[in-house]
């Protein structure tokens, strides 16, 4: 009888019964609290690997690019041989672990210094190289773990003292970088903007959570 009344309606919940239900409700609160910050977790993640591979990727790579271009183009000027100036193109290769170049040459440059194979091969049935060459814009593609990123080499005015066929800014070929993606650098003011959305995200989300439970209660 003494228990019936005790957990009748109305009736006050003794100390045990209270402390058990609080501990209940927490236990229901950090359950939901985990299952809260692992999904985020994993949405921010997301969020951060595609800045990477989109915004940083590009930026960091072409800055790169650029760099290999410019190497070929002191070649030239010095009035380097093929080998000197596809050695030039290599020297970026040990800037970075695992990040290889390699230089595509256009039809206007092989119909004047003569063909390779292996550039011909590469403009045809690369669709990617294809892409660029014909529409001169770059292209980043993902690629298992590495990026792979096309830079279109143009033309410029002192070049068309050697490459008496050429015009000025079209295309003189595609510098192919393929880079790792753990190479990949984020900017900590991203990082930063990154982890304070994640707070006050799940903050929010555990505010809303505790107020559903003891309404519903």
């Amino acid at each position: 009888m003494q228990d019936e009344r005790r957990n009748a309606p109305g009736t006050p919940l003794t100390e045990r019964q209270e402390s058990h239900r609080v501990h209940h409700f927490l236990l229901k609160v950090a359950l939901a609290y985990a299952v809260i910050s692992i999904g985020l977790y994993f949405l921010f993640a997301t969020l951060m690997s595609n800045h990477a591979y989109e915004d940083m990727s590009k930026d960091e790579i072409n800055h790169i690019s650029e760099m290999v271009f410019e190497s070929m183009y002191t070649a030239m000027l010095a009035g380097q041989d093929r080998k000197g100036i596809e050695a030039a193109s290599k020297r970026m290769d040990g800037t970075g672990p695992g990040m290889k170049t390699s230089v595509i040459r256009g039809e206007t440059v092989a119909a004047l210094f003569g063909e390779k194979e292996i550039d011909k091969m590469r403009r045809l049935n690369d669709l990617a190289i294809f892409d660029v060459m014909k529409t001169g814009n770059d292209r980043v593609i993902l690629e298992d773990m590495h990026i792979r990123y096309l830079y279109p080499a143009h033309f410029r005015e002192p070049c068309l003292q050697c490459h008496l066929n050429a015009k000025p800014d079209t295309i003189a070929g595609v510098i192919e970088i393929n880079y790792p993606i753990t190479n990949l650098k984020v900017s900590t003011s991203y990082v930063e903007s990154l982890m304070l959305a994640y707070f006050i995200a799940s903050f929010i989300v555990l505010i809303i959570f505790l107020i559903w439970s003891f309404r519903r209660r």
